[in-house]
């Protein structure tokens, strides 16, 4: 069998377990995953530079840090801190700290303190300590079931309550956030997109930002609260997370953001120790301590 020289695939279709563990963790292009039954899941332990897509009737497990979109028919029981983002008739079970969006007619199983957002005609049975977030500007047609400690929660519509939901400090005019960047060895921090855009400790930085809200990913300088900041740079190795601060009238919302906002300047005021980014910071830090 000949070998697969990955560096010139855009993507490639896996069929089997050996040949999606084959595949290096720098792989640039996008992965479909074709296999996995109910009875003998496909298994993503990984987190890679694309979400791989599981299509047809694929059926995976996902651990740790890993994320898939799912498609058609497919089905995934997410575990630990893993994400998915469910299309068409598919299906998930989430345990733990796992997360999903849900579009179209797909459903979720939430347990424990897992997550989604529904939107269209999805549907979720909550219980635990899980929550379901309903988009109020979706026509959400699927049905919510809660017991136990589960409870809907409803997302802000601007960026007043977008503070408050998150618990941004702020001030009448003023806001702060957070950045995911990535530091080198020489300390300096690097935006993840482009490696060319620097950011410096008490400096401003400036960026035309795009004012459209229907658009989620743009051009602007992205910063976002703690969490999501931390889960965005989790896999990286050299992760470093800013301190920013940026005037609340010069904050764009998008309409489907997930905690995520963009500006067009912003003031670095300091990194912030991973020891101090909460519980979730501490198992970043501790992991990257036992990599060492």
């Amino acid at each position: 069998m000949s070998k697969i020289d990955y560096e010139k695939l855009e993507e490639i279709i896996v069929k089997s377990q050996e040949e999606l563990d084959d595949i290096p963790l720098d792989f640039r292009g996008r992965i479909y995953i074709e296999f996995g039954t109910s009875w003998n899941k496909a298994v993503i332990k990984n987190k890679y530079y694309w979400t791989p897509v599981l299509r047809e009737n694929s059926s995976a497990v996902l651990w740790e840090n890993s994320s898939a979109e799912l498609w058609e028919n497919s089905s995934a029981v997410l575990r630990e801190n893993s994400s998915a983002v469910l299309w068409e008739n598919s299906s998930a079970v989430l345990w733990e700290n796992s997360s999903a969006v849900l579009w179209e007619n797909s459903s979720a199983v939430l347990w424990e303190n897992s997550s989604a957002e529904l939107r269209e005609n999805s549907s979720a049975e909550c219980t635990g300590n899980s929550q379901v977030v309903n988009r109020l500007y979706e026509n959400t047609g699927g049905k919510i079931n809660i017991s136990g400690n589960a409870r809907i929660v409803y997302m802000p519509k601007n960026i007043n309550d977008f503070i408050d939901f998150y618990g941004i400090k702020h001030t009448k005019t003023k806001a702060t956030f957070y950045k995911a960047v990535r530091k080198d060895e020489e300390g300096i921090y690097h935006a993840d997109y482009n490696h060319n855009f620097i950011y410096e400790i008490g400096k401003f930085k400036t960026e035309r930002c795009d004012e459209n809200i229907e658009r989620d990913c743009s051009y602007g300088i992205h910063i976002s609260h703690l969490n999501w900041a931390l889960r965005f740079g989790q896999s990286w190795s050299n992760l470093a997370i800013l301190e920013v601060e940026t005037k609340i009238s010069d904050i764009v919302m998008p309409e489907d953001t997930d905690g995520k906002v963009r500006t067009s300047k912003i003031k670095v005021i300091r990194e912030v120790p991973l020891e101090e980014c909460g519980l979730y910071g501490k198992i970043i830090s501790n992991r990257r301590k036992k990599n060492d």
